[in-house]
């Protein structure tokens, strides 16, 4: 794999700094406004990297706070690269600041460095490199910064479509090597069961963001405290952390405490849930429980659930309502989100693989994830980027880092992308 790289590392790292230190917390972002309807933080972010791409001399637009693009190059149609700024929520347990950019070990640390602070200003960089080539260019080339993505509606994507250019083609860096082809479906469910009077008094609370394995839960039984800890991870890799309100479950049922929302765990599996699937395509399907709030009155149950490509939703939803029904709950969908599946002897898909054997090495064909980029929400539009095979996978976790040597590569992968593509 190459390693030199043009990218200019000190003005990046003051420029990705002044990104990481906005506290752009999806749904935690600051005041509400009609200039904000994400949060002033979202917006302060879109703002920052479109004034960035202003000072580097290219044409920008805020899309009334919801996300916001960075443009340059001539031509009737026009490539694009499809980032976010919001976050999700910092949790516990750091060791350096999550508001700010620490550099230790060739590792960056801080809230968004991978997840998907780091791969925007990338991204930018990349086309900032490539203007400064002089390469001649048939295609425009746009970066789409949007805010919304690690919330459930998506409201950044569906205000850029009201009213922009579409791409005719577009790559997502914020997923992994090689392209990735194929994207999981996504169903979001709340289980709920309203509590009488008899039932034994008990408060349950885990998780914050329904994209995440959580890693702490605590329950109050007969004025008893009970906690455990677990490890956070991406809920489209469930097995890569540790599942708090399970830790907690067992810790209760140890002591012999009885309630309707710890036998409802005892379900809370693949097996179940009789939703042990897999396809050939896309693998099988994985189901996180994230969000679990007790009181008195109410016990209610949230899981992000991915699902492989053939398979059909309603199937999935009709197995999880039966086998809830007996413990006297509830079936909602809070979210779907269908499966993406672009032909992988695609142009597109066939481009960026040479792109990435050419510079890696790597022969590996294009894969699939569990993962929801923005991919989704265009035509003709895949995952490319930003871990590389054998890196951790640190979107969503305590001490979220990117390496900096990773960084440099995915700057180098992106300027040859954008300069085949926008040719």
């Amino acid at each position: 794999m190459k390693t030199e790289s043009n990218l200019d590392v000190k003005a990046f790292l003051a420029d990705l700094k002044g990104l990481l230190k906005i506290e752009s917390t999806n749904n935690e972002a600051g005041m509400v406004t009609s200039e904000a309807p994400l949060g002033t933080g979202i917006n302060d972010a879109i703002d920052y990297l479109l004034d960035l791409g202003k000072n580097f001399g290219f044409k920008t637009k805020n899309l009334d706070g919801y996300c916001g693009y960075i443009e340059m190059g001539e031509g009737d149609e026009m490539v694009a690269m499809l980032n976010h700024v919001d976050t999700v929520a910092v949790g516990g347990g750091w060791t350096v600041p999550p508001f700010d950019l620490t550099l230790q070990d060739d590792k960056i640390y801080g809230r968004g460095a991978i997840d998907n602070k780091g791969p925007a200003m990338v991204s930018l960089y990349a086309m900032k490199a490539l203007a400064e080539t002089g390469i001649p260019l048939n295609k425009r080339v746009r970066l789409i910064i949007g805010g919304d993505e690690e919330g459930d509606a998506w409201r950044c994507m569906k205000r850029y479509k009201d009213t922009e250019e579409l791409p005719g083609a577009s790559f997502s860096p914020d997923s992994r090597f090689p392209a990735i082809f194929a994207e999981k479906g996504m169903l979001r469910i709340c289980l709920k069961k309203a509590l009488d009077s008899g039932t034994n008094e008990m408060t349950f609370f885990s998780g914050n963001q329904i994209n995440t394995v959580p890693d702490y839960a605590k329950a109050i039984v007969d004025g008893v405290t009970y906690k455990s800890y677990g490890k956070s991870a991406h809920a489209s890799e469930p097995d890569n952390g540790v599942n708090a309100i399970f830790r907690l479950a067992q810790k209760l049922k140890a002591r012999e405490i009885k309630h309707p929302f710890l036998e409802l765990l005892e379900v809370v599996s693949l097996d179940g849930f009789n939703i042990r699937i897999s396809d050939e395509i896309s693998g099988a399907l994985t189901l996180n429980p994230s969000i679990a709030r007790v009181d008195a009155e109410e016990a209610v149950l949230e899981c992000d659930i991915r699902y492989p490509v053939s398979v059909e939703i309603k199937d999935i939803e009709e197995q999880i309502a039966a086998a809830v029904k007996p413990y006297g709950f509830s079936f909602e969908i809070l979210e779907e989100l269908g499966p993406l599946h672009v032909d992988r002897e695609s142009a597109l898909v066939k481009s960026l693989q040479k792109v990435y054997r050419e510079y890696s090495g790597d022969s590996s064909g294009p894969m699939t994830s569990g993962g929801a980029t923005y991919a989704r929400a265009f035509d003709n539009a895949v995952a490319f980027g930003g871990r590389f095979p054998g890196e951790a996978n640190m979107c969503h976790q305590t001490d979220e880092y990117w390496s900096l040597e990773s960084m440099k590569k995915n700057f180098d992968i992106i300027l040859k992308a954008l300069e085949v593509l926008a040719k």
